[in-house]
């Protein structure tokens, strides 16, 4: 691990993204004198998340190995960047490939680490830099350090636990692995200390989606329950953020502009921010386009735009279909093409509109040539958490009614031409509702770094990844790709070799042991 130093420079307000320099060690503890110094700190955090390495890993990790995504053109201007998104499109993850590397995300925890260990020594120093300001900085530290170690635990399963910051050379950096279990703990402790302390307004809108707040805690703890099977704790913790009035499903006719084109929507919990004129959202251009290329480096698979595997016009039975005018599947994804090519609006765009011309109606879509925030967590995303949670406990009819009515929220609203709004009738089994709430959370946050995770909650609840396969199949080209596939170590990453080099104490991943690092 590297040492962290810090020089903040050009602070004027809590929306500057911070320069960091280089300086010596001595000037690491002087540097904590003030309230501003300390909350720069913070902020780095923030603007370290946004960094190109972390965008791709947070897309790649929670998307790219899904049912959504195939590539259409890699263009990538390093070939270890496209031989590596080749590669797990190909299930064929080496410890070689440079998706596996995590070094990003640590980068990040170890700002959340420097705050939480120097922050206290402010209150000595500044008079004006209270208890509670320092608890409410904290709580956004541990959160951000939370949301870092959530997205290494997904995806590596095991990795080390480092809750104090590196500073001097005279630290043990050899830090084996900590089992799932205590990682997960340490996110929930975090997120507990949070929920007593995050704030609930900044007072301005793009701080309060832009920052962590008491909902952006609440429903990164509710995703966490979730994946910890934790489920009537999710229940409890989505209600939090569903009894907040301020929040609301942004109409249809608008969805797509207000939660996309323009950002920080009313229904918006937590995104990171972009701009043109400071850090540009680089890998949603490169991967899902932008006005200078509207076919960005992936596409939808061919597989999920029509078809018994697609989300959209999908038959419950000979006489009912899901979806079938769904404004999503026009929002999302553009309809293939002459090539067969179905490419990515969301995020690439900024506005759809529906013309009329001699009594047939086509979409006209607008591109953005500035850059999107990009969505961490949103209303819609907590409905459905819940709504994942009340059918996995399915204790009773209440649970089951309650189950329908939050998906028929999120349904309803993109399917406003529905003659009428899905039945618990036609969805009579368990497997059958827990399918439901599968599909809609495809159908709603497709391209959003959600999928892979959701079909691993899937894998991890049966212990087996036979459910996971029946989506991501169709994907392979060849029965090798499916036969990797078969064990449920393979569904994490491996720890990279440099990793393994630089760090003695650590140990490949189960099933990567004998894996070719070529």
């Amino acid at each position: 691990m590297a040492i962290l130093v810090l020089s903040m420079v050009g602070i004027s307000s809590c929306n500057d993204w911070l320069d960091i320099k280089p300086e010596s060690e001595l000037i690491l503890d002087e540097y904590w004198q003030t309230e501003s110094q300390a909350e720069a700190v913070v902020i780095s955090a923030y603007r370290k998340l946004t960094e190109v390495e972390n965008m791709r890993r947070m897309m790649v990790w929670g998307e790219l190995r899904s049912d959504n995504l195939s590539s259409q053109s890699l263009t990538l201007p390093d070939e270890n960047l496209t031989a590596g998104l080749s590669k797990i499109l190909d299930v064929d993850i080496n410890p070689n490939n440079i998706y596996c590397q995590w070094g990003s995300m640590y980068t990040v925890i170890n700002y959340c680490n420097t705050f939480i260990y120097y922050a206290p020594k402010v209150l000595e120093t500044d008079k004006n830099f209270t208890q509670y300001k320092l608890n409410a900085l904290e709580a956004e530290a541990r959160s951000i350090r939370a949301l870092c170690y959530f997205y290494l635990v997904r995806t590596f399963k095991e990795v080390p636990l480092i809750m104090q910051p590196s500073i001097d050379d005279s630290q043990n950096y050899k830090i084996a692995k900590s089992p799932e279990r205590n990682i997960l703990d340490a996110i929930i402790d975090d997120l507990k200390f949070a929920q007593k302390n995050a704030r609930t307004d900044f007072g301005k809108t793009q701080f309060n989606k832009g920052r962590i707040t008491l909902n952006a805690v609440n429903a990164l703890l509710a995703d966490v329950y979730l994946w910890d099977q934790q489920y009537n704790n999710c229940v409890e913790t989505c209600n939090r953020v569903l009894s907040d009035k301020e929040l609301e499903l942004v109409d249809a006719e608008m969805m797509y502009y207000e939660v996309f084109g323009k950002g920080n929507s009313k229904e918006s919990i937590f995104e990171l921010q972009f701009d043109e004129l400071g850090v540009k959202n680089e890998v949603c251009k490169a991967w899902y386009g932008t006005s200078s290329r509207r076919n960005g480096d992936l596409c939808l698979s061919t597989f999920l735009a029509s078809g018994t595997q697609s989300p959209f016009g999908y038959a419950v039975s000979q006489s009912i279909k899901e979806s079938s005018d769904d404004f999503r599947a026009k929002d999302y994804f553009l309809a293939a093409s002459e090539t067969g090519i179905s490419s990515i609006f969301k995020y690439a765009g900024i506005q759809r509109a529906e013309i009329t011309s001699s009594g047939i109606t086509s979409s006209i879509y607008f591109y953005r040539s500035n850059t999107p925030n990009w969505i961490v967590y949103r209303l819609s995303d907590v409905m459905l958490m819940k709504a994942e949670a009340l059918a996995e406990l399915n204790r009773d009819d209440q649970d089951r009614n309650n189950v329908m009515s939050l998906v028929n929220t999120t349904y309803l609203r993109s399917n406003p031409n529905s003659a009428d709004s899905l039945k618990l009738a036609n969805y009579d089994t368990p497997n059958l509702l827990q399918s439901l709430v599968l599909r809609e959370r495809q159908r709603e946050l497709l391209f959003e770094g959600k999928r892979w995770f959701d079909l691993m909650r899937l894998a991890r609840r049966t212990n087996s990844t036979a459910a996971l396969l029946y989506f991501v199949s169709s994907k392979f080209t060849s029965a090798t790709q499916g036969s990797k596939m078969t064990i449920m170590d393979a569904l994490y990453m491996p720890i990279s070799q440099n990793e393994l080099e630089a760090n003695s104490a650590l140990v490949q991943n189960p099933y990567y042991d004998n894996i070719s690092t070529k």
